[in-house]
């Protein structure tokens, strides 16, 4: 993660250093994955069949580098999930043998104390560091438990159980090489590592328990189309400067006033929007407040 001192990101375009202005993408400028800049017109040669951008931090001593070939509207250069070990450590066939072995006291010891909520939290977490896709189904069924045991923790528990099911959703889609992410039907109430879903175009979060699009969605700079039906969305502070964003659905939410739809006049491509279902369609000058807000926005269901 960069941090708000900008000038720490150097960045080089055929082997020449550019001067440009960083930005995060939500506009805060506060640490954070995600980094974007504008290149100055006229920057790049047209007589050359293909550019070299590198980034260089400087307070990290880290580099990255990608091409874009002639004719090309994009390049990337992501680091692999799986390869940086983000989401669990790499281990040896000793520690692997470990921590099956811990797994198999501790479920013993489960079915002793059905009631003990440590050794079922212990579990949880084994299972997530031997292998969480392999014991996906296994682990959403010791958090149903784990509720039932611990409801003083609830929410904390269901945010865990988000936060994993997403990191188990990344490894997915780097696994498939795809760019389209389905997420409905699966009872989240919060969204996290939304930086790693940058190259996503198409994002399904229908049928949750979100109550917001947090700013850290604005990291989706690829994003075409996003569904966030049947949720509890009362805030849209995240869908904020997706440059390529053109259909919004949204019906069965909670937003209130029209007003909470001021973040997508600064998504230039927005054609669809769908808001049927949201309380704020009860007002009666919902629809002029949206023909002046979003004045592109040619599809507008309410």
């Amino acid at each position: 993660m960069v941090g708000s001192r900008t000038e720490t990101l150097l960045l080089m375009v055929d082997e020449s250093p550019l001067a440009v202005e960083w930005r995060t993408p939500d506009g805060r400028n506060r640490p954070s994955h995600v980094w974007i800049c504008d290149l100055p017109t006229a920057s790049l040669n047209d007589q050359l069949p293909q550019h070299t951008f590198r980034v260089i931090w400087t307070a990290g001593d880290a580099q990255k580098e990608c091409v874009l070939f002639k004719g090309r509207q994009e390049g990337w250069c992501r680091d692999s999930v799986t390869d940086e070990q983000l989401f669990r450590c790499e281990l040896s066939v000793e520690k692997s043998t470990v921590l099956q072995s811990e797994l198999e006291s501790c479920k013993e010891l489960q079915e002793l104390e059905p009631e003990n909520k440590w050794c079922l939290l212990t579990i949880i977490l084994l299972m997530r560091a031997l292998d969480p896709l392999l014991y996906e189904k296994e682990t959403l069924q010791y958090f149903q438990t784990l509720k039932v045991v611990d409801p003083m923790r609830a929410a904390y528990l269901d945010d865990l159980r988000s936060k994993f099911l997403l990191e188990n959703s990344v490894l997915k889609m780097e696994y498939a090489e795809v760019r389209v992410l389905h997420l409905s039907h699966k009872d989240l109430t919060v969204l996290c590592h939304l930086e790693q879903l940058l190259l996503v175009t198409h994002l399904d979060l229908s049928n949750n328990r979100l109550r917001a699009l947090p700013p850290a969605l604005a990291a989706l700079r690829c994003l075409e189309v996003l569904q966030a039906n049947d949720n509890a969305i009362e805030s849209l502070d995240g869908v904020t400067n997706l440059p390529r964003l053109q259909e919004l659905l949204l019906y069965n939410n909670r937003l209130q006033q029209p007003a909470a739809l001021q973040p997508l006049a600064s998504c230039p491509k927005l054609v669809l929007l769908n808001l049927q279902g949201n309380p704020l369609c009860q007002a009666v000058d919902t629809l002029e407040y949206l023909a002046e807000l979003l004045p592109l926005v040619s599809s507008i269901f309410t």
